[in-house]
């Protein structure tokens, strides 16, 4: 156990500002203690101080400190904005029979947004709208099998033709690599240090997959963000242990319970306020902002269940936080006691960690490339509780495509139930878009003003259509792309967007997927 953490108490939520800025001030008073000896003489002996080698010496995940202007490597490769892609993928399309899409026009004073995707109004400016691309893959692949956009996966992210192409979406199999993979292989050649791609699931039950290393190498998303913030924030950190000692009835629940909410911060505080000595006045703004909110994530996610004798808590087990709240904040706020990744009641709560874990990893440059899907190929089984709807049982008309109040289901009435879902895509799309617009780089440009955001569907509404898809992209990849327009395309493969994407990240390619398609999509550079 380490000496700078009192298990036995619980810790309230304080901001990292303050903390970081009394363990600072601690520092200069008391010296390192093993097993930290070897840091500190690493620290006095280097003029700019290493992020990854702190991260590394004290156990922690790569993601758990932002990038910093203090270390020569963070501000080599971020001076000029970081280019990042983040992908949104969902099924059964935007568009329904009582809906249309935004109007067209060259700036954004001279279109609109209709009222389904009012979200993205902040952000007009940002974004890039597309009516809309068309799965020719799908159209012009040899054999027999589903055609409709059910089976469109395997090729939103590739442009090729299947591997194998069934009757059974799930067993269809992609062609060649996708473009999160691609991307992220280059960047790993050209020596990046982090993630090739971060791969993010909610609710995805079935084997419609996006994401390829190469024809048949599937990337499986990881569906529990739990996992996502042990591996990459946690790492080898210390899993909290209640404190030992006799309780009475009541007592080793009360203790377990506090250990359960322990945040893993306060097994390297100690460490943090001696290396936050060693950064400026904006690095520690940059980490004290980091680390709050790795905390409100971690208040989030299921608690670590733990074991072992509890301490004094007498009858009933005393607990040093009030009822009603955790670490300080409000239930209200963090209403997770578990989070079953099957479960579709938690898909609203899921998507919003999985992205917020995706922020914090490109903040902390863990990786430049993710992507998340919502729902598999299909969603006949996602039932959105969040917005009212409740299982009512196997769809009459075809058991076999889910509940008659799925997400499928609803898609194929194409009314105003489609309309109510279509809306809350949209609002998650408009979600990630502020967390970039939020990250701010060592340049001062924001990740979104650097990087670019897609979000896309499987068909065009809930009939399976695969011509006239939407797409929406918000942020300019470093200028790459004229932003703050809405176009209306005619006979452009989904593969042209492809290769504008590998244009706009930094590694040009003619093609993407089926080189019959030809190259970028050039009115996106306006």
């Amino acid at each position: 156990m380490r000496g700078d953490v009192n298990v036995g108490a619980a810790r309230p939520f304080r901001s990292w500002s303050g903390v970081l800025a009394e363990l600072a001030l601690d520092a200069e008073a008391v010296p390192d203690r093993n097993p930290t000896q070897g840091l500190s003489d690493m620290m006095k002996h280097q003029q700019k101080y290493s992020r990854r080698r702190f991260l590394s010496a004290v156990g922690a995940g790569a993601a758990l400190l932002p990038l910093l202007e203090s270390d020569p490597i963070d501000a080599a490769c971020a001076g000029t904005g970081i280019k990042r892609l983040f992908i949104l993928v969902w099924p059964n399309g935007m568009l329904s029979s009582v809906s249309a899409w935004a109007t067209t026009g060259d700036t954004p004073s001279a279109w609109t947004l209709p009222p389904f995707m009012a979200s993205l109004a902040p952000y007009q400016q940002d974004l890039l709208l597309l009516d809309g691309l068309d799965y020719s893959f799908l159209r012009d692949m040899p054999g027999a099998g589903e055609r409709t956009g059910q089976a469109a996966y395997p090729g939103l992210l590739t442009g090729a033709f299947f591997q194998t192409l069934s009757s059974s979406t799930a067993a269809d199999i992609a062609g060649g690599p996708s473009v999160d993979q691609y991307i992220g292989g280059q960047l790993k050649a050209g020596g990046y240090p982090g993630l090739a791609s971060l791969n993010l699931g909610v609710f995805v039950q079935s084997t419609g997959h996006l994401s390829w290393k190469s024809a048949g190498q599937v990337v499986l998303p990881d569906l529990d963000p739990n996992n996502v913030f042990a591996t990459y924030f946690k790492g080898g950190l210390f899993a909290p242990t209640p404190a030992s000692g006799a309780g009475g009835a009541g007592g080793a629940e009360t203790s377990a319970r506090a250990a359960m909410r322990r945040s893993i911060l306060d097994y390297v505080q100690g460490d943090l306020g001696r290396f936050s000595k060693k950064v400026g006045t904006e690095d520690k703004q940059r980490i004290a902002q980091h680390l709050d909110a790795v905390r409100r994530v971690e208040l989030r996610l299921p608690p670590t269940p733990v074991t072992g004798a509890g301490g004094a808590g007498g009858e009933g087990g005393a607990s040093s936080t009030p009822p009603g709240s955790i670490c300080g904040i409000p239930t209200d706020e963090f209403q997770t006691p578990t989070l079953p990744a099957k479960n579709s009641s938690n898909v609203a709560q899921l998507a919003k960690l999985q992205m917020d874990l995706a922020a914090m990893a490109f903040a902390s440059d863990l990786t430049r490339v993710v992507v998340m899907q919502i729902g598999d190929q299909l969603g006949g089984q996602l039932i959105f509780t969040n917005l009212g709807f409740a299982a009512g049982g196997p769809n009459p008309a075809d058991a076999n495509t889910g509940d008659v109040n799925g997400w499928h289901a609803i898609a194929k009435r194409n009314g105003a139930d489609k309309v109510i879902v279509d809306t809350w895509f949209q609002s998650q799309v408009a979600y990630m878009i502020g967390q970039m617009k939020g990250i701010v780089d060592l340049g001062g440009k924001s990740a979104l003003d650097s990087g670019v955001v897609v979000g896309m569907s499987s068909m065009r509404s809930g009939l399976g259509e695969t011509t006239q898809v939407p797409t929406v992209l918000a942020g300019s990849c470093g200028g790459y792309f004229k932003t703050g327009r809405s176009l209306a395309l005619t006979g452009i493969p989904n593969n042209q967007l492809l290769v504008s994407l590998c244009d706009g990240m930094g590694f040009p390619v003619a093609t993407f997927g089926e080189p019959r398609y030809g190259g970028e999509l050039a009115a996106l550079k306006g």
